[in-house]
């Protein structure tokens, strides 16, 4: 028999494959095999794209949170002081701030309501450009009732300046709960979120130092009506990041606010929210009041503790997801808490200024960790179309707790330690009742879903 070479072997596999690939059965096998081929193509396609338009929306995304940020950041400090340079006294400068909270807490809860009907991309759009017309209002009145409806549209009053403040908004968690699904990734994202907002807020501090470089020349109020012109060039901007968003699908709503399951999960979080914002309202909103008559500090040196405990906030949200995969979710958000509260009585104690300022700028961590992981708690514990009336829910419980900070001025006057000694324990009360009540919850993530 003649020896038959490679190439002689390669064509007669090649007529026999030609054969059987005109024979039915073979056809069918092939045509399998094709659509198996096509769909798994066309899916790895798929996939490829989503994950490309989760990587663009997630910039742009932390783009408008971060411009928000410098704004939100600048005008939490500026806006008592820009009163002040307009010639309005104390007691009304402080009943305006209670007006300016009761609107903030109504808003709250709307826009939540409002993101699971419209959608949480045109709400955040919405507050962006209220908030750019808030700062065009400042800018160009001053007169009182136009400053506070400024204030009102703004979402300013309660919360006061630092940590991470800017860092969320209205539709926002619930926007990245669309997006992100899993437990894991969600916390990742709204950890590294609050992060780069916490860090461009305290370019909202630069804003603040440019516009007392700039009294002794133009006066305060000129220096102050600038700086919110310019705040309206970078609203402007986060628009227009956030028009480049592409928000996630959600289940049409299947109830008016919230289900049966909705409303006892976040009855549960409301209950610890209540005792939280309690404890907030007496200690935060006058600590920097506290820090002056305590220890004699001016405006710098409390400007500098505030900065650092905003920086550490920052850098600790990073890092929020991984602490949550070792501990739980439920865990890291009820010790968080809890720890707030313990460092606010030690602060209480402290015998020293640089301990006191120490132990504020520690306690930026554990709220840095704690914040972005009770986000996503409450974001899983409700149904997907529930996300935006849960965290508003969940904002309102928290804003209107902070009205204890009436009682915060006369409590200062008494005994200066006492807000931050009775604040702290409520915290700590806030903290074991989250553990208490939200134990066990569905979740904490196991890592990368």
């Amino acid at each position: 028999m003649p020896e038959v070479g490679p190439f002689e072997n390669g064509r007669a596999n090649l007529e026999r494959q030609t054969i059987l690939s005109w024979s039915p059965h073979s056809r069918r096998q092939n045509a399998r095999f094709s659509w198996a081929f096509v769909t798994r193509q066309r899916g790895d396609e798929l996939a490829s794209s989503e994950a490309d338009s989760k990587a663009w929306t997630f910039r742009f995304l932390t783009l408008a949170r971060a411009l928000r940020s410098v704004g939100i950041g600048f005008s939490t400090i500026a806006l008592p002081l820009y009163m002040a340079a307009l010639g309005f006294s104390p007691v009304t400068i402080g009943l305006s701030f209670v007006l300016m909270t009761l609107a903030g807490t109504g808003l709250v809860f709307f826009w939540g309501v409002l993101g699971d009907r419209v959608g949480y991309k045109n709400v955040l759009i919405a507050v962006e450009v209220l908030f750019g017309g808030s700062c065009l209002i400042l800018a160009t009145n001053t007169s009182l009732v136009p400053v506070v409806i400024a204030a009102m549209m703004g979402g300013y009053g309660g919360q006061g300046g630092g940590g991470l403040r800017g860092s969320f908004g209205p539709g926002l968690s619930a926007f990245v709960g669309s997006v992100w699904k899993g437990s894991y990734e969600r916390t990742r994202t709204i950890g590294t979120i609050t992060f780069i907002g916490g860090i461009a807020s305290l370019a909202g501090y630069a804003v603040l130092a440019w516009v007392g470089s700039r009294v002794p020349a133009v006066g305060d109020v000129r220096a102050y009506r600038d700086a919110y012109l310019l705040l309206m060039g970078t609203t402007a901007v986060a628009v227009a990041a956030l028009l480049l968003t592409k928000e996630g699908l959600h289940p049409p709503r299947t109830a008016k606010i919230l289900t049966k399951e909705g409303q006892k999960f976040m009855g549960k979080v409301v209950v610890s929210n209540v005792f939280n914002g309690l404890g907030l309202g007496l200690a935060i909103p006058l600590l920097p009041l506290w820090f002056s008559l305590r220890f004699g500090y001016g405006a710098g040196t409390i400007a500098v503790i505030f900065g650092a405990s905003t920086a550490l906030s920052s850098v600790a949200s990073y890092f929020s997801h991984a602490v949550a995969v070792r501990l739980g979710s439920v865990n890291t958000a009820a010790l968080t808490r809890a720890a707030n509260g313990v460092l606010l009585v030690a602060m209480a104690l402290a015998p020293l200024g640089l301990v006191a300022g120490a132990i504020y700028a520690a306690r930026g961590i554990s709220g840095g960790l704690g914040a972005p992981v009770r986000t996503s708690v409450t974001l899983g514990g409700v149904a997907g179309s529930e996300m935006g009336v849960a965290t508003g829910i969940s904002g309102v419980s928290m804003r209107a707790s902070l009205v204890s900070s009436g009682a915060a001025g006369y409590l200062l006057a008494v005994a200066e330690n006492a807000p931050l000694g009775i604040g702290g324990v409520l915290q700590i009360v806030g903290g074991a009742l989250y553990y208490r009540l939200l134990r066990g919850t569905p979740a904490s993530p196991e890592g990368p879903d």
